[in-house]
């Protein structure tokens, strides 16, 4: 009975992901290269992120997340005005009955405007995959007997970033290559099919630090819309102490409270958890997330070590 109460609910939920399409993270200034692939290069050296977000606890087949991401900046030092950054980002995401699977590579370039301003266009190319999971159907079931219950389709990901010390404004388009989704010859959903809408992300942060330069504060929000409903709004604020700990909140409108811790684990080792309480309907149900991420460099940045006694982690660079 609670399996088929989950499934039920998830029917309904699934609706809203067909209109979303896109994962949502709460600590989007953590994962911002996930979004916009124009980012990559923005900081120094090589970057690894990874991370799991685990959504609705307590419903069975809840939506699950898994990502892994690496960029690189390449000729930041060499060039004057402008520099390269590459990078590759593959992703996971269950939820219900389908699972989803994205691997994209991007390529950015980065000019230098001003003393203070920098601006880059950056493009992602790569595949996605959505495919039927086998956990819930019994794929003896004629229904479910088709050969081929997987779809692949090509996606393209363009962004542009205005950034400087203080101030960044991010923004780039999902699922700009329209697909309809088909498993077996057979599309999903009526008439036209499930069709991959266009999905904007626009991100803008602020940073304010104190006159000892011991605390940094950044407000931060981020829009996500496919242009067809009320666009999903998170509102975040994080203080950092000392490039150390980072303490900060996360309003997702009309869905959850959060908090987010960020540690300095290791000089070029950060790892950020945040738990997201839900406020919306699925509140009854205790249906709370989480989430955690984990930020490395291997390279090490001398003038930081000079300066502070800390590794160049780009998470950190405030």
């Amino acid at each position: 009975m609670k399996k088929l109460f989950s499934i039920l609910c998830l029917f309904f939920i699934l609706q809203e992901f067909y209109a979303q399409q896109s994962v949502q993270y709460t600590q989007f200034t953590f994962n911002d290269y996930g979004l916009n692939p124009a980012i990559a290069g923005s900081s120094n050296g090589l970057m690894f992120l990874a991370g799991r977000r685990t959504q609705w606890r307590g419903f069975e087949l809840a939506p699950e997340t898994n990502f892994v991401n690496i960029t690189k900046a390449i000729g930041k030092k060499g060039y004057r005005h402008y520099w390269h950054g590459v990078g590759a980002y593959v992703e996971q995401d269950k939820m219900g009955v389908f699972t989803t699977q994205v691997m994209y590579l991007s390529y950015a370039i980065h000019f230098k405007l001003s003393p203070q301003f920098r601006f880059s266009f950056g493009v992602a190319a790569g595949m996605k995959k959505v495919a039927l999971s086998n956990l819930v159907f019994d794929m003896n079931d004629p229904t479910f007997s088709m050969d081929n219950r997987s779809v692949k389709v090509p996606d393209v990901i363009p962004g542009f970033y205005l950034y400087s010390k203080k101030f960044t404004l991010s923004v780039a388009m999902h699922n700009v290559y329209k697909n309809t989704l088909s498993f077996g010859g057979k599309e999903l959903g009526t008439g036209n099919g499930v069709s991959l809408l266009p999905t904007a992300y626009v991100t803008v942060t602020r940073k304010f630090i104190s006159g000892d330069y011991n605390f940094v504060s950044v407000p931060a929000i981020n829009l996500q819309t496919d242009f067809r409903g009320i666009p999903s709004a998170n509102i975040n604020f994080m203080t950092y102490y000392k490039k150390r700990i980072g303490l900060g909140v996360n309003y997702r409108i009309h869905d959850s409270f959060s908090a987010i811790l960020q540690v300095r684990v290791w000089k070029n080792l950060v790892v950020g958890y945040a738990f997201d309480f839900t406020i919306s309907r699925f509140r009854v149900a205790k249906a709370n997330s989480d989430e955690i991420m984990m930020g490395f460099t291997p390279m090490m940045s001398t003038e930081d070590l000079q300066k502070l006694g800390t590794a160049d982690c780009p998470k950190f660079e405030l």
